[in-house]
């Protein structure tokens, strides 16, 4: 085993793993691997993944779904772990130290009946490309969210852009927790221990190509799994979300971030939706959920303008040919 120094990368003669400055202390030494873009992967022993440093984890017993070591089908770009380890993308010094909200916002709101929760939800999403300034990031995700407490406790996953995290412009996959409506608790990724992987193939950081598309799925088993294409990803321990036995709202969209002063970053493909559907506007397929049947929706978003940033939902029926579906996203200030 090797010893970790802050700041330093020391090279393991005798097992010739790698050794990875910045990450937690009970990581072992790593096989790495590469995606096609050169960020670095380490293939980490399931068991001994940073997850389980979280103190409410401590005597936690990995859950493996039946289907998360099965073959991909997914779109991704890179290699595969071994059969027994989890991919854990390589810790960057910006993720130690950078923290902010993602705003602005064009979402979809899907609400529960009072007295009932959600159980699960998913869609279909479209994966896009755009150059994307180093300090700026995009996202489009599905929120989970449960608001019965004070403690407002929300998991959630999709995809983004965001240079200054993953270390470059792709388009890759993303997850993150709270149990305090994001006030000290939670993190994106694997950033901090709690998300529990599960899976050799695909892992948070996962490249997408643009032009593909994904279907994210987040559901209750006791916990709360996240699942691509049917393959599951990893899940949120339901330890480290306030026992979370239900969803009261699901949110999906898109949400964007640029530091004060500058123009606001592309949502979605970077087109605005407008009358004709099919404009090149980004969408979400076949948004559906589960739990309760009475499901109220509604729009948001925090931008007056609909030529930088709109929500358009263009069928709110199962039975359309892309089921309950929405455009969402705009240029931003171009």
């Amino acid at each position: 085993m090797c010893n970790f120094h802050h700041a330093t990368i020391l090279v393991c003669e005798m097992c010739n793993f790698i050794c990875c400055a910045g990450q937690l202390p009970s990581r072992q030494c790593a096989t790495p691997s590469f995606d096609n873009y050169g960020v670095v992967f380490d293939c980490v022993d399931i068991y001994k993944q940073p997850a389980f440093d979280h103190p409410l984890l401590k005597n936690h017993v990995l859950q493996m779904p039946p289907n998360s070591s099965s073959g991909t089908g997914l779109p991704t770009t890179g290699e595969s772990c071994p059969y027994g380890t989890v991919p854990i993308r390589r810790t960057l010094k910006e993720d130690l130290v950078r923290g902010r909200a993602l705003r602005p916002f064009a979402l979809v709101l899907l609400d529960s009946e009072k007295g009932k929760t959600f159980q699960s939800a998913s869609a279909s999403i479209e994966v896009y490309y755009f150059p994307m300034p180093s300090d700026a990031a995009s996202t489009a995700q599905m929120l989970v969210v449960d608001d019965r407490s004070s403690n407002v406790t929300v998991v959630q996953a999709g995809w983004h852009i965001d240079p200054g995290r993953e270390g470059d412009g792709q388009s890759r996959l993303t997850v993150y927790w709270t149990a305090d409506d994001y006030k000290q608790t939670g993190c994106p990724n694997m950033q901090c221990p709690g998300f529990v992987l599960v899976n050799q193939y695909v892992a948070p950081g996962t490249a997408f190509p643009a032009g593909s598309s994904i279907a994210l799925t987040i559901f209750r088993t006791g916990h709360w799994l996240a699942a691509v294409n049917g393959l599951i990803v990893g899940y949120f321990p339901r330890a480290i979300v306030n026992g979370m036995d239900g969803s009261t709202q699901v949110q999906v969209g898109g949400t964007v971030y640029a530091p004060p002063g500058r123009k606001r970053p592309p949502m979605g493909s970077g087109i605005a939706p407008g009358p004709n559907s099919n404009n090149g506007a980004a969408k979400f397929k076949w948004l559906a959920v589960r739990g309760s049947t009475n499901v109220k929706f509604r729009k948001t978003k925090d931008v007056d303008d609909s030529s930088i940033y709109d929500v358009v939902v263009t069928s709110a029926s199962q039975n359309a040919p892309d089921g309950f579906s929405f455009q969402y996203g705009g240029p931003g200030d171009a």
